[in-house]
C-alpha cells in the first residue's frame, strides 16, 4: 500500500516554484516520519517536513541497498480538512486527489492520502512515528544530510 502511496503522491504533485519559501503550518513537527511499523534505527524510507516541503525519502533494491532518493515537493498551501486532519496543497493542483496529516500524539500522526479510482476516492492511511536524527542508521543521516540538512541536528 505505500506504494500506492508513492505513486499517487508523484501523479498528482506539480512543479517547484522558484525561490524561497514561508515555513508552512502543519500539526506535526519537521523531521523524519515513517511507517509506525518500523524501528528508527534500521528504517530505509519514510517521509520528511522539513517545515516548507513534504515527500518520499528512501534507498530502494533489494533490502534498501540502492538511493538514496527523494521526492520531495513544496506544500504551496495548507487547510483544514474533516477529522481533524489538515491537508497539503503541492503547486497549482487542487483536484480531487488529497494528502492529509493529523497529529495523533507528539511524536505520531495519521497520513491519508486520498487518490481517484473510478467513481470513488480510495483512501490509504498510514500511521506515522518521528524519528530522531541521531539514533538513525548513519546511511540514513546521509540520505537526510543531502536531501534535508535543516533536520540533520546532533
Amino acid at each position: 500500500m505505500r506504494a500506492l502511496g508513492m505513486i499517487a503522491a508523484a501523479a498528482l504533485m506539480s512543479g517547484t516554484p522558484a525561490g524561497a519559501q514561508p515555513a508552512i503550518e502543519l500539526p506535526i513537527a519537521p523531521g523524519f516520519w515513517t511507517n509506525d511499523t518500523e524501528k528508527c534505527a534500521t528504517v530505509h524510507h519514510g517521509y520528511v517536513f522539513d517545515g516548507t516541503r513534504w515527500g518520499a525519502l528512501y534507498y530502494y533494491g533489494p533490502n534498501g541497498s540502492m538511493g538514496p532518493a527523494a521526492e520531495l515537493e513544496p506544500i504551496t498551501q495548507t487547510r483544514a480538512a474533516p477529522d481533524g486532519f489538515t491537508q497539503m496543497q503541492f503547486g497549482g493542483y487542487d483536484g480531487a486527489g488529497y494528502f492529509r496529516i493529523k497529529r495523533v500524539e507528539t511524536d505520531r500522526a495519521l497520513y491519508r492520502v486520498g487518490a481517484p479510482f473510478r467513481d470513488e476516492i480510495q483512501e490509504m492511511d498510514e500511521p506515522l512515528i518521528r524519528c530522531d536524527f541521531k539514533v538513525m542508521s548513519p546511511k540514513m543521516q546521509a540520505a537526510i544530510r543531502r536531501f534535508a540538512p535543516a533536520l540533520a541536528v546532533r
